[in-house]
């Protein structure tokens, strides 16, 4: 009689059908999808932008409309977008905590472009002109608009599950750290802000170097194509998108406007400030969920 050699698989793997001659082993997620953006938040996210941009269309420079209308949207969104989720309270609360730093992030900038250095100006009435020339509903609406920008960035149709690349090439040193990808990233945006400030008047330097920085992005991170098309997607949309608000809405005034009202500067700003904050925007969604 022959003897039988006893499994040395658990139970569990018992339970299992064995592999396929040829298989290969499921390829592990390279970034935890609690990450990850559905279709139906994309959806929610970028009819949230569409609603908004037809408002401010038509409505710009009425300002109980769109104070109350502005609002009302984000807080009908964010129950919406729980619906969705069904993730539970904790869930939420690192929700509204992020829609809060995108808010701060967002209108901080703006108030410091407009009213600190007046890179810029706004056409449409505010409720307090002595304290700020940006209507109230505009700096929430900043909030909203970074945060359909992460949504974007983790939109599970542009690849695989969204990735928090630490990867870094300087000459011809290869490097992976995320403080070191963080850093570069923040020095690029402060470079270009701070020279904004000062040559926002230059028909050269005023775009210059936004381009610089756009093409060390490029050969630093070698961007995948997840980042390849959204920063297409901004140097387009976002640039299209401006061109509505301001030949349409009436809503703000740039000087150089070589783009439909739009100057070159700020065309290659959307492009390399929306891939930073892909990066930034999925390590602190990635934070405050707890998702590795």
């Amino acid at each position: 009689m022959l003897a039988v050699a006893p499994s040395t698989r658990s139970p569990k793997q018992l339970n299992q059908p064995p592999p396929q001659a040829g298989s290969t082993p499921a390829k592990k997620p390279t970034c935890s999808p609690g990450i990850a953006t559905s279709d139906a938040e994309v959806a929610l996210d970028g009819s949230v932008i569409v609603i908004v941009s037809i408002l401010l269309s038509f409505s710009s420079r009425n300002l109980l409309t769109m104070s109350i209308a502005v609002p009302a949207l984000l807080i009908l969104r964010t129950i919406l977008w729980q619906n969705l989720r069904l993730r539970g309270r904790d869930r939420l609360k690192a929700e509204l905590l992020f829609l809060g730093i995108c808010t701060i992030l967002g209108a901080g900038n703006d108030y410091n472009t407009v009213v600190r250095h007046g890179v810029y100006s706004y056409g449409a009435p505010v409720f307090f002109p002595d304290l700020t020339t940006i209507p109230i509903w505009m700096l929430l609406y900043w909030g909203m608009i970074l945060r359909f920008i992460a949504t974007l960035a983790g939109w599970a149709r542009l690849g695989s599950d969204p990735l928090i690349r630490n990867q870094g090439k300087l000459g011809s040193t290869h490097w992976k750290s995320g403080k070191l990808k963080i850093g570069i990233q923040l020095l690029l945006v402060l470079a270009t802000r701070q020279a904004i400030y000062r040559f926002y008047l230059d028909p050269v330097l005023s775009w210059l170097p936004f381009l610089v920085a756009g093409i060390l992005y490029f050969l630093i991170f070698l961007p995948d194509r997840r980042e390849r098309w959204l920063a297409g997607a901004a140097l387009t949309l976002g640039t299209g998108i401006e061109v509505l608000y301001i030949q349409v809405g009436g809503l703000h005034q740039y000087h150089l406007g070589w783009i439909g009202g739009v100057p070159l500067w700020i065309a290659l700003w959307w492009g390399v400030a929306v891939v930073v904050w892909k990066d930034l925007s999925l390590r602190i969604l990635a934070s405050l969920t707890g998702e590795k």
